[in-house]
């Protein structure tokens, strides 16, 4: 069950373009190294949103992966992280977007410093120009790649 206490909404308009996600995600430190666990369980906010389940969304959920790869790769910390699910549009939502709401989420929660995350953002911003809005983001690299 999908505990609403642990969504975490990011949304920003630059260029005239709403960027939105909202994940939900169960964050723990542990001792033997970092798990990413995708348990995605559907939910709806609204008829507006998309209601994502195990199947499907698969580069938006590398998107999220990435995202939070990138987030534990700046912890000295192990962690595990369970992604119980994301809420997206359509029109202001992609893979990249996604990302970095995982990485914001996983700072928030964790409070670890990402001295680039200026940076990232800007990356971010990117993603809605003609051609990238279907492409996954690297985010160590900053740069975009064909689907996984």
């Amino acid at each position: 069950m999908i505990n609403s206490d642990q969504n975490f909404r990011w949304q920003k308009v630059k260029n005239g373009l709403l960027h939105f996600a909202i994940v939900n995600l169960y964050i723990q430190k542990n001792e033997k190294g970092n798990e990413i666990i995708e348990d995605y369980s559907g939910y709806k906010y609204s008829s507006d949103l998309l209601d994502v389940r195990h199947e499907g969304f698969n580069t938006w959920k590398t998107g999220l992966r990435n995202g939070l790869e990138f987030a534990l790769s700046h912890s000295s910390d192990f962690w595990t992280i369970r992604i119980n699910g994301f809420c997206a549009s359509h029109m202001d939502t992609n893979a990249t977007i996604l990302g970095y709401t995982g990485v914001l989420a996983f700072i928030k929660e964790t409070d670890i410093l990402i001295s680039n995350l200026q940076e990232v953002e800007n990356f971010v911003f990117t993603s809605r120009n003609d051609g990238m809005i279907d492409k996954i983001p690297n985010f160590n690299e900053l740069a975009f790649i064909n689907e996984a």
